[in-house]
């Protein structure tokens, strides 16, 4: 099966977001292991990062439910919080709505829209850092609590990604970063060729990152028509090519501490984190149903099928801060299929293999997961409150957040569950 579909998986699920649901994966992934359907990897993004992450630590579904009931998870939870009444001032709180306004506005203005694109890479991440309305507690410390169950041989190098348990899922994370300055030198010769030069180089440009197994650099050799490097291609450039590089970036040597905190910084929300070697690093938006990526890698996707953006709030920061549009990049992904011409789809891999037919053989599984948030309750609630003018958080206590979870999991359970009945898998 295997060598007839030239896939370096056999199954693969994908953890596109969820936010403060992100326990409903957890849920969906123990079905699949219960059905025999266990994926051999999962890529995550933005909560669904953290969700992989506990994949990683307890693959077997028992252990995993203990792990999502857990104290640790509950203050890593917790740590979150919003922008503190002395960590902001009253012209910067005003912001807030201000700027949401202003965003929405520019939403609606596609002229405006684009001369709003063409700020620099210092004013952008100056706006990602002062706008964030929230913060981690103890950053640097953030997940070690989670880390400690991690295998003894990967204890001894915790910050060392790719040791993987036998039975463990490999784990892929999406984010994004904000690409550093290029340089424009040889440009010298040409006055429109410099001014092309200095724009490009003044105006901020954002690159899709990759936090792959090492399992995909070590089969390059043997599968060159899978190896990752320089050969995938954003799907997000194609609808906003002014802002966001065609290249994907591959890292092989990565940490999860840092992988899930860079693809959990969505805009607005958490402020960027900073990588020696990446630079500034932001959320998994960018590419948050990868099915494209997904299909290239497995014979068989399980993805999940997503309510539309907010257009009042979410939409808008996105379309802000990436500069595309977040519902026409979903309407994409649920149109998407695997039976395509390569040369119809250039936004795949320029090194996709399709069969002998042209014809890619993924299957690919849409669980239905579109009302989680009309079905689920998240373990955070936000309010604005007028009198410190930002937004604030209200966690659950403990006991209130193991209830949720449990809600999380049989949802996300129950509905893959059914899925495979309906299906016959």
């Amino acid at each position: 099966m295997m060598a007839q579909s030239n896939k370096l998986y056999e199954r693969l699920q994908l953890f596109s977001g969820g936010g403060s649901r992100f326990g409903y994966y957890l849920g969906s992934y123990a079905a699949l292991v219960d059905n025999d359907l266990t994926p051999d990897i999962i890529i995550g993004t933005c909560g669904g990062s953290l969700s992989a992450l506990l994949v990683h630590l307890a693959p077997d579904p028992k252990q995993l439910q203990q792990l999502a009931y857990s104290a640790e998870l509950y203050r890593v939870i917790k740590a979150i919080r919003h922008v503190a009444a002395h960590e902001a001032n009253i012209g910067l709180k005003l912001r807030y709505s201000t700027q949401a306004i202003k965003r929405w506005r520019l939403s609606r203005n596609t002229t405006q829209r684009h001369l709003r694109l063409a700020e620099t890479h210092k004013q952008l991440l100056d706006e990602l850092q002062q706008l964030a309305m929230f913060r981690v507690d103890n950053e640097e410390q953030w997940l070690d609590e989670l880390l400690q169950f991690l295998p003894k041989d990967v204890l001894s190098d915790a910050r060392q990604e790719g040791s993987f348990k036998p039975s463990a899922p490999d784990i892929a994370i999406i984010a994004s970063r904000l690409q550093p300055a290029v340089n424009s030198a040889h440009h010298h010769d040409s006055n429109v060729a410099a001014l092309q030069a200095k724009t490009a180089k003044d105006s901020a440009q954002l690159q899709e990152l990759l936090f792959a197994p090492k399992r995909l650099s070590l089969n390059a050799n043997d599968n060159a028509e899978l190896a990752l490097s320089n050969t995938l291609v954003a799907p997000a450039h194609f609808l906003a090519n002014g802002r966001i590089q065609p290249a994907v970036k591959t890292v092989t040597e990565w940490d999860f501490a840092t992988a899930v905190r860079a693809s959990m910084a969505d805009m607005y929300y958490l402020p960027p984190i900073e990588d020696q070697d990446l630079g500034w690093c932001l959320g998994g938006v960018i590419n948050l149903t990868p099915v494209e990526l997904a299909c290239q890698l497995a014979t068989t996707v399980f993805a999940e099928s997503k309510a539309g953006y907010d257009l009042w709030l979410a939409a808008p920061a996105i379309q802000r801060v990436f500069g595309f549009d977040p519902n026409q990049r979903l309407a994409q992904v649920h149109s998407f299929s695997p039976s395509f011409s390569p040369s119809i789809h250039p936004q795949f891999s320029a090194n996709h293999s399709p069969n002998a037919s042209g014809q890619d053989n993924s299957q690919l599984h849409w669980l239905p997961f579109a009302d989680n948030g009309q079905q689920l309750s998240g373990q955070v609630q936000k309010r604005f409150s007028l009198q410190q003018l930002t937004v604030e958080l209200i966690h659950s206590d403990y006991d209130g957040f193991v209830e949720q979870m449990q809600a999380q999991w049989r949802y996300g359970y129950q509905r893959t569950a059914d899925y495979i009945q309906q299906q016959g898998l």
